[in-house]
């Protein structure tokens, strides 16, 4: 017999990571790994050249059982987080240069601002730099489309 439950999905364009003035010592590559939703995606390796240009999509969906209303999911999403890691490789797997982190809920529904509100529209996000990070912090530009539909789910027995 089927359920109802809400799904949530995260449509996230990568467009680049930006730095100005900063030049990496260490010429490994380096990648930005991204958490919503509970799934874990990263991007391709690049050089480490600032500005890092990804312009890469990722898809995050989420089905939340036994619940019918979207203004539940807010709540869950409160409890949530986002993580965002510019991470570079080396010896001995990878070192985090910088991060963001937000409730899911501020980041997928961003409080209104002066700067365009419509789904798709482009953002950006200062992350929090390493303390061994070799200048200011990195500028993250990426836009979302988050959407919530109901969703039928079959149940054995």
């Amino acid at each position: 017999m089927p359920r109802k439950a809400l799904k949530c999905v995260v449509d996230l364009s990568v467009h680049a990571v930006t730095c100005p003035g900063v030049f990496l010592r260490e010429r490994d590559d380096v990648y930005l790994s991204t958490c919503i939703l509970g799934r874990y995606k990263r991007t391709k390796l690049l050089p480490p050249v600032f500005p890092l240009l990804y312009h890469e999509k990722f898809k995050f969906e989420r089905t939340f059982l036994n619940v019918v209303d979207p203004a539940q999911v807010a709540d869950i999403l409160e409890d949530d987080h986002v993580l965002f890691e510019l991470i570079q490789l080396n010896y001995s797997g990878g070192k985090v240069l910088a991060r963001f982190q937000a409730p899911a809920r501020d980041f997928l529904y961003p409080y209104p601002t002066l700067t365009p509100a419509y789904p798709g529209a482009d953002r950006e996000v200062l992350m929090d730099r390493a303390w061994d990070f070799p200048g200011i912090s990195p500028k993250l530009e990426f836009s979302t489309k988050t959407t919530i539909k109901e969703w039928s789910v079959r149940t054995s027995g």
